[in-house]
């Protein structure tokens, strides 16, 4: 009934508030509806408080024949509504439509309409009955405040006892749909209800009659559809319902909606849709707005994001401690895109706040249960607004709530908690947990947490006897991911403008969130130097990203008992960066190449070393994870790197499976110039076409000549260094004193003495350590661990760098620290270097998320009539010669340490002129 509708939507005026000890003159602006406060005003971006709206409309006479309602699809957080000075109604809640009869306050001609919004702060002094702790708020403690009217307003015309929803729970094995629909007051009169089903093509596939009683509020009622036809993301086919209200053969109201057939279950530790293997490749998605917070700016723009969402290969999107707008799965039944949706989280347990919990909890599930794309619900995030960990009552809720919701809603998926250490299940349909691991450096943690998961960890659960566990519940990680930035100048909006959010973030990770100046630290570190521009490091970070996705991706399919995943996240939220899309939804480089790793089927490589010396073999243990489609029969795998191939012969393959084909040795040739070369991966069928594609990219070094230095006298305090130096054709001093080169962990008064006398050190810390006095004490560079600290780069991903110029331009990859650096990569790191020291002495740096907290992990210096060069890259870790990147970066310093003064001016000269 659109045509007996009046827009609220457009230009209101506005009043802001902090409390109701209002003093003084406030200032009245206008604000756009919907659209929440904070992304409209830059005095009000992280203010709560008290909202009051106002407009007038003009409502002809003849409009106002039948019952008016003023409909609210979604305000945060408690609502006043006043039409011509009286108060119509209130409401509390942030996330769910609210309407009230406003039939007896209308008149002809003008009207005004005001709306009064309290968004609590946390303060009970101002807000006691709902301080924000006590409220579901979702995100808005990570990201910043969502407060006012962020949905549509609008006045409607019906009966008074309309038709206000209907629910509807199809069965994909009989085609029945078992029905129910509601009215907003009990029905006045005889009526019937016309009920008419229209298939995936438009054809009418029903159409019948049923007769009402007076006085019921509600109507049950019983259909079924021959022939049905499935609803799943390759084919999402809706059946759209319309139910008419009759009275006296005239039409007096109706509604419609559309639904589908589908079923989600599991079965022995994996998924299933509609009967057949479901391999879940899902993605966090935050829903925030580059410009509107959580304000959906159309459907078009959740089209185009959905429409990338499948490009990127992925079946499922976790829409993140949210009750999204009602468009957002509108859209994800259209274009076909699973969803696993959530309860937005409080900030404490108290029976008040469970109370809202429930009751936006059954709100939720009455709103949105007609779509089939939602198959999966959450309770509770990572512990938040619970202790699970200490408090057993709390434990005891969350299986009561969830006891609740599977009988209330029999037809999807219940995550009671969805757990980051040290929280846990209670009880769950799905065994999923959370956990964020820097690439590559710490791929070893990676992997042991995807043996531990995949062996159904005692972590999982409570450790207290309380829970309830099948052990047949699907496995997955359901948030990991790493980093890619964003390039500042795609962020910005039509004015120009950088977004308004680059000025949050600061208080998060000791800044490390922080976006606006990004371009200026950029080039205040000089990490023009090393990387020519922003553009160019950006595009960097995001292939950094995507190895990192990939090789945790392929971890993850390795494993048989894993049955999905969610990647953290589709796109960027404001300052959180890991985002597939950037927060425009802008692609990132990896968008059209992203799918080789995130598809029902793929070749999965996992290989120990990614650098060799030439004339090596390469080494590679390969599967193929066939996690869901079709049966695979006679199909071959090519496996070919610099001309040389071999094909294997795969056995018949039905999903869900991973078949591990063992190891496979690969020779490489012999080669006079540092290059990266692709083993490529090729799945083909029996017609020959590639099923599956992969890669592994490798750094090949010529066999290494006699060191340029191998003649300067090397000494160390360190038996195994000696030894070590003495394997690589370096010459032994016989004593410290005739020593022209000592290489080192750490350094003292003796050595210090020495280099100021002309000799040259090569530190090599292993430890924390200050290093004065080759730098001023004033300064106070040290060497620190990056173990604890936001160095280690697990969730605002750490950016490693080694300059590819002079001794180091032997290295084919980079700038960046990639997997054929793994071995060296390290676990301190060097502080305290200023900006001088990076535009010169500086050969090796890290920094975090938006160009923060930059350190270095190799400068040089000199000192006295001698030269110092520290390194944090670990060059110790392997025998002599086993590693190639190792050796050959233990051959770059000592040329570094040896260089002359005049060298190194001229050096920094022609990168100069390079760069330029």
């Amino acid at each position: 009934m659109q045509d007996n509708r009046i827009s609220l939507d457009g230009t209101w005026e506005f009043l802001h508030v902090a409390d109701d000890r209002l003093s003084g003159p406030a200032e009245v602006r206008q604000i756009t509806v919907p659209s929440p406060w904070q992304a409209q005003f830059s005095d009000l971006r992280m203010r709560a408080g008290i909202g009051i709206y106002r407009r007038t409309i003009e409502i002809g006479e003849d409009w106002l024949g039948d019952s008016v309602w003023i409909r609210f699809g979604a305000v945060f957080h408690n609502t006043k509504v006043f039409v011509n000075g009286e108060m119509v109604g209130h409401n509390e809640g942030g996330f769910l439509p609210f309407s009230f009869d406003v039939t007896p306050y209308l008149k002809p001609g003008a009207n005004e309409i005001k709306v009064r919004v309290d968004s609590p702060t946390d303060n009970p002094a101002e807000f006691p009955d709902s301080p924000f702790a006590e409220i579901p708020f979702g995100k808005q403690s990570w990201y910043g405040p969502l407060s006012g009217i962020w949905q549509s307003v609008y006045l409607e015309r019906r009966i008074p006892d309309h038709m206000n929803r209907v629910r509807l729970v199809p069965s994909l094995a009989t085609g029945r749909v078992a029905s129910g629909v509601f009215f907003a007051r009990p029905l006045t009169e005889a009526t019937q209800i016309r009920i008419q089903v229209a298939d995936p093509s438009g054809d009418v596939v029903l159409d019948e009659m049923h007769e009402t009683q007076v006085g019921v509020t509600s109507m049950p009622f019983e259909f079924a559809i021959q022939d049905v036809r499935a609803w799943s993301p390759d084919h999402p086919h809706l059946y759209r319902i319309r139910l008419e209200l009759i009275r006296n053969g005239a039409v007096m109201d109706a509604i419609g909606d559309t639904f589908g057939f589908r079923t989600i279950e599991t079965r022995n530790g994996k998924f299933y849709l509609n009967g057949e293997p479901l391999y879940l490749r899902a993605a966090l998605d935050q829903d925030y707005y580059p410009d509107t917070i959580c304000t959906v700016p159309s459907v078009e723009f959740l089209e185009d994001q959905f429409r990338k969402a499948k490009e990127l290969g992925l079946n499922c999107l976790r829409c993140h401690i949210k009750a999204a707008d009602p468009r957002y799965y509108e859209v994800a039944d259209r274009l076909g895109m699973l969803i696993w949706t959530e309860l937005p989280n409080g900030g404490m347990a108290t029976d008040r706040s469970r109370g809202r919990k429930e009751k936006l909890l059954k709100g939720i599930v009455d709103r949105d249960g007609n779509h089939p794309s939602i198959v999966i619900w959450t309770i509770i995030n990572e512990n938040w607004g619970v202790d699970l960990v200490n408090d057993a009552d709390h434990r005891d809720w969350l299986k009561r709530t969830f006891a609740w919701l599977k009988a209330y809603d029999p037809t999807r998926l219940v995550v009671d908690n969805s757990p980051l250490a040290p929280s846990f299940h209670v009880e769950s349909d799905i065994a999923d947990y959370h956990f964020y691991a820097a690439y590559p450096d710490h791929r070893a943690q990676w992997d042991q947490f995807v043996d531990e998961l995949s062996n159904r960890a005692s972590w999982l659960y409570s450790p207290h006897g309380d829970a309830v566990i099948t052990g047949r519940e699907p496995l997955m990680c359901s948030e990991f991911g790493n980093w890619g930035l964003p390039y500042p100048k795609d962020l910005r909006d039509t004015r120009g403008e950088e977004p308004w959010w680059f000025e949050t973030g600061h208080d998060w990770g000791e800044g490390v969130m922080y976006a606006h100046g990004v371009e200026n630290r950029f080039s205040d570190w000089s990490m023009d130097r090393v990387f020519g521009d922003l553009r160019r490091f950006v595009i960097a970070a995001q292939w950094q990203q995507f190895r990192a996705l990939k090789y945790e991706i392929e971890a993850m399919r390795r494993k048989p008992s894993l049955a999905g995943y969610v990647i953290t996240e589709l796109h960027d939220c404001h300052w959180e960066s890991n985002g597939l899309l950037d927060m425009r939804r802008n692609t990132r480089v990896f968008h059209e190449l992203f799918h080789i790793v995130n598809s029902d089927t793929i070749v999965v490589p996992k290989w120990e070393r990614a650098s060799y010396w030439s004339g090596e073999k390469a080494s590679l243990e390969l599967s193929v994870a066939h996690g869901a489609g079709p049966v695979l029969e006679d199909c071959k795998l090519e496996i070919a790197v610099c001309g040389e191939s071999q094909i294997l012969s795969l056995p018949r393959l039905e999903a869900p499976t991973v078949l591990d084909l063992g190891r496979v040795e690969l020779q490489l040739p012999a080669m006079d110039e540092p290059s990266l070369r692709r083993i490529t991966l090729a799945l083909r069928g029996s017609d020959g076409r590639v099923i599956a594609h992969n890669h592994v990219d490798i750094a090949i070094h010529p066999q290494r000549a006699k060191p340029m230095h191998a003649r300067e006298l090397v000494w160390s305090p360190d038996d195994d260094i000696r030894e070590r130096f003495q394997a690589l054709g370096y010459t032994l001093a016989r004593a410290f004193e005739e020593s022209t080169v000592v290489v080192s962990r750490t350094h003292n008064k003796a050595i210090a003495d020495h280099v100021r006398a002309g000799a040259k050190l090569l530190l090599l810390p292993e430890t924390d350590m200050p290093l004065y006095p080759f730098f001023p004490h004033w300064q106070a560079v040290k060497v620190r661990a990056r173990h604890g600290t936001l160095w280690s780069g697990d969730w605002a991903s750490s950016f490693g760098w080694l300059r590819r110029s002079g001794h180091f331009a032997r290295f084919p990859s980079g700038p960046l620290l990639d997997e054929t650096m793994d071995r060296v990569l390290p676990e301190f790191v060097i502080s305290g270097c200023n900006l001088l020291d990076f535009q010169a002495r500086v050969f090796a740096g890290l920094a975090v998320g938006w160009i923060h907290k930059p350190v270095a992990l190799g400068v040089e210096r000199s000192y006295g009539r001698g030269r110092m060069v520290a390194s944090t890259l670990r060059l110790l870790r392997d025998e002599p010669m086993a590693d190639p990147t190792a050796t050959i970066l233990t051959d770059a310093l000592v040329e570094l340490a040896m260089e002359s003064r005049i060298a190194r001016l001229e050096e920094a000269v022609r990168a100069a002129e390079a760069a330029a």
